[in-house]
């Protein structure tokens, strides 16, 4: 009787194999939060992107758009928490720069600039963890929300990922700066 398993384990790992640097998301890679998305009082609406994972990297994108009827100045990180189902704070360390992440991926490591947004246009950053569970003295850390404040003073949103922030046990997510849409 011949066994199947070489040929299983060939196709499983030829899925784990890196083509290259991920790029930046695109803007046609967005997802509405709803049909008819609202503007906040700041004219500053967080959008959700589609997000990547692979070999445990996990890699979420979002973006900014500026929905109110006056330019807007965005620099720097966007301010972000976990929650879980309840809506709770999940206690992680949030890192500016997805470096300690991703390693050298230059698209989300670039440092902060201002970006003037006017009416209409966006700007996008990233979340970026890894799901490793290496200290089985800890639960897992897991997240049903993300929670983000464009800029200082401004209105927190929370948005609802396609699947649960899984952080293993690492306790530690890395966020990109606020980047402009190349072609915009």
């Amino acid at each position: 009787m011949r066994r199947p398993y070489p040929l299983v384990l060939v196709f499983l790992l030829a899925g784990c194999t890196q083509a290259g640097p991920i790029p930046l998301p695109s803007p046609s890679a967005s997802v509405s939060v709803s049909a008819a998305p609202t503007c906040p009082a700041d004219g500053l609406r967080v959008e959700l992107g589609t997000g990547d994972a692979a070999a445990g990297l996990r890699v979420l994108d979002f973006f900014l758009v500026n929905c109110g009827t006056a330019a807007a100045k965005v620099n720097g990180y966007p301010g972000v928490r976990l929650l879980d189902e309840q809506r709770r704070n999940v206690s992680v360390n949030i890192l500016q720069g997805t470096y300690v992440i991703t390693g050298p991926v230059p698209d989300w490591n670039k440092p902060p600039r201002e970006v003037v947004l006017k009416p209409g246009e966006r700007v996008t950053a990233v979340v970026a963890w890894r799901s490793t569970y290496d200290n089985l003295a800890a639960p897992p850390v897991n997240a049903a929300f993300l929670e983000i404040t464009p800029t200082a003073g401004g209105t927190a949103q929370v948005l609802t990922p396609r699947s649960d922030i899984d952080l293993g046990s690492t306790g530690r997510i890395g966020v990109s700066s606020w980047q402009p849409i190349l072609g915009r």
